[in-house]
């Protein structure tokens, strides 16, 4: 346990500008440049603990997915209860089930969450296809509003090449009859520019019933001119997948699925199919004075699902049909050594829901007004400040006759103050508070206790010390959210539970990561994560751990050029065990296990042109699950659990032009 004293953190750190300012060598420049917060910004500058993936990084690494990146760095954690590696939800900083809510995700500066619970689909971004990836934790909600209490995700792809043609074509085959083509075309001159993929994968996946067929496709043009450009963008991706539901744990009974029988299913009849289609347009200008930064998205979504519940024959179908409309405008505007940045962004989303439980629709409205600056105080310290203001207009209507079930008027406020300061020899320090919030999204508003949802509102806290070399670099990073009305779904509330505002909340952790070249040709990178989630009110609830949250995990990862042409890749990850989904009393008497998983990755370059990699994942097979919860209709003492893959491989061909 820690605590916060924002007043002392902040005349520290300006105590220790003024002691080492003297001393400091002149900025010559940093190279790194994140657009998580919507206009370009230098990491050295941001109050956050902020990691940026090369593809170098990625490359190195033993990842097969995006998924798999993320979740080797701290402070992300990743679950799947789908068998699709392309939806598995990522969670930063510790909101446990509602963690896709809370981390907003990004490619090129596209939000990827759609405004229901499911996970954004990154199976179309291909690995080789990322230029990098910026992890920016904490801050978010000044810049975006909603959504993005635990961070910032912002992946960014490779863009068109300054004149003539590239790209890459890759064949990748492995266990559980996996067959997947990856496709990327990159060509440009100096006034215009054609970006695309193409992509096709076809999987059983480990268990039965589950298996998988994903096609997506996207482009983007782009006509560059003075001081500006202009990018038009059009991307469809479809999804069918089979899903073997959960396997059932109860020690009254003696039996252990997880280790006799993980691939079994109990619902043979359930599937899933998703379509989504999206395109838009968006500028950078660069007026003299500022740059200027504007765009616009249209995004539809039809889902449809047929689920089965174990010992009956038939399934549940559920479909879904979202649209979205979205646009920003966005100033920056430098003014001498600062930066002022101002905009205001729009979104207009609907859903239908067609489903036993009645058919209703939901209608969000947003409309935002942010301003962000960062100021230079003295040599070395840059004061990050903003604000945003949110008007909410939320319906949720009854299809048959119009009745409105619920409505929602309000304006929500952001907020974020942070100091960092950097001192000698590599080291950096910084302090920064702040506000953020949540609104519940068209599914959580539709199905509720007859209440309508109240906004999620969170006080953010953070401090931390960074350091760095040409060889090394560590961070820390302390971390407190304490939330009030957070929404997640309460399984105590109405017949079959409900989606509502819980009692009095606190995510808070601390993150520590570290990296060195040990030499020319051998490089290690760990890091350690300490999360603790509980309720801070609420009868029964006071002092009880958040269910899906692990308190620990830890990850380490070695890679070692053999040649300029062969490299090994070994990771291992620890995740310490968790409470149950829908243990929050905490009394269950069982937690989800902790587990660790070792993957390993050999890459053979052969000539310029042609590269080859050979992965094995979970090398030392163990039985594990990433997401289980409490099965109170079964009996009192069973659980689910949702058996991640055993040892499997992986073998693909990559020709690069």
């Amino acid at each position: 346990m820690f605590k916060f004293q924002s007043c002392a953190l902040f005349a520290a750190l300006t105590a220790a500008g003024v002691v080492q300012a003297a001393d400091l060598p002149e900025f010559a420049g940093d190279p790194v440049i994140v657009t998580a917060s919507r206009v370009p910004q230098k990491v050295s500058s941001l109050p956050a603990n902020v990691t940026v993936i090369t593809a170098e990084d990625i490359a190195n690494s033993t990842a097969t997915t995006v998924q798999d990146v993320l979740s080797s760095y701290a402070g992300v954690h990743v679950s799947n209860s789908s068998g699709s590696a392309s939806t598995a939800m990522v969670d930063l900083r510790g909101f446990g089930v509602t963690g896709m809510s809370n981390t907003l995700i990004l490619v090129d500066g596209v939000r990827q969450n759609t405004n229901d619970l499911s996970a954004p689909n990154l199976g179309a971004v291909t690995l080789a296809s990322i230029d990098h990836i910026e992890v920016v934790r904490g801050i978010g909600g000044v810049a975006y509003g909603g959504g993005a209490t635990g961070g910032v995700i912002n992946i960014i792809t490779k863009s068109g090449a300054a004149n003539g043609v590239n790209g890459s074509v890759m064949l990748t085959g492995g266990s559980y009859d996996l067959r997947q083509l990856d496709a990327n075309l990159h060509a440009g001159n100096q006034y215009v520019a054609l970006d695309g993929y193409v992509q096709s994968l076809k999987t059983d996946n480990y268990r039965q019933n589950n298996a998988e067929r994903d096609d997506n496709a996207g482009a983007t043009l782009t006509f560059k001119h003075d001081g500006g450009d202009i990018k038009l963008f059009a991307k469809t991706a479809s999804q069918g997948l089979r899903l073997p539901g959960s396997i059932v744990m109860d020690p009254a009974n003696g039996q252990n699925p997880l280790l006799n029988n993980p691939t079994g299913t109990a619902t043979p009849n359930s599937h899933s199919s998703t379509g989504t289609s999206s395109g838009g347009v968006s500028l950078s200008q660069d007026l003299g004075a500022g740059t200027l930064y504007a765009d616009w998205s249209r995004r539809v979504k039809d889902a449809d699902s047929c689920v089965q519940y174990a010992g009956i024959a038939g399934c549940s179908r559920d479909q879904r049909n979202l649209g979205e409309n979205a646009a920003s405008a966005r100033y920056e505007l430098p003014i001498g050594k600062h930066t002022l940045s101002f905009g205001s962004d729009w979104l207009d989303s609907s859903m239908s829901v067609y489903n036993s439980l009645g058919n209703k629709q939901t209608s969000q409205k947003r409309v935002g007004y942010f301003v962000d600056g960062q100021f230079k105080l003295w040599q070395g310290a840059t004061l990050s400040a903003g604000g945003r203001q949110q008007l909410v207009d939320d319906k949720v209507n009854a299809m048959s006759g119009g009745a409105n079930l619920s409505t929602i008027h309000t304006s929500l406020h952001a907020w974020s103050l942070g100091l960092k300061q950097d001192l000698r020899a590599g080291w950096s320090v910084y302090a920064r508070s702040g506000q953020s919030f949540r609104l519940g999204n068209a599914d959580e508003v539709t199905y509720t206790n007859g209440l309508p949802l109240q906004p999620q509102q969170s006080h953010d806290r953070e401090v931390g010390a960074q350091w760095a070399n040409d060889a090394a670099h560590a961070k820390l990073a302390l971390f407190r959210n304490d939330l009030t009305n957070e929404i997640a779904y309460n399984p105590f509330v109405g017949l079959f539970g409900a989606n509502a505002n819980l009692p009095e909340t606190r995510h808070q952790g601390v993150e520590l990561e570290g990296g060195a070249k040990l030499s020319q040709r051998v490089g290690v990178n760990a890091n350690l994560t300490w999360t603790q989630a509980t309720y801070r009110s609420g009868a029964g609830l006071a002092g009880n751990t958040i269910p899906m949250v692990p308190k620990l995990m830890a990850n380490t990862a070695v890679n070692w050029s053999i040649s300029d042409a062969s490299k090994v890749s070994v990771a291992a990850q620890y995740v310490s065990q968790q409470y149950f989904d829908n243990d929050q009393s905490n009394a269950f008497g069982r937690k989800l296990p902790a587990y660790t998983v070792v993957d390993a990755k050999f890459s053979q370059a052969f000539g310029k042109h042609v590269s080859a990699t050979f992965s094995v994942n979970n090398l030392f097979n163990r039985h594990y699950a990433t997401y289980g919860g409490t099965d109170a209709y079964t009996s009192p003492t069973a659980y689910d659990l949702y058996p991640a893959n055993a040892r499997n491989y992986q073998a693909a061909v990559t020709y690069t032009f």
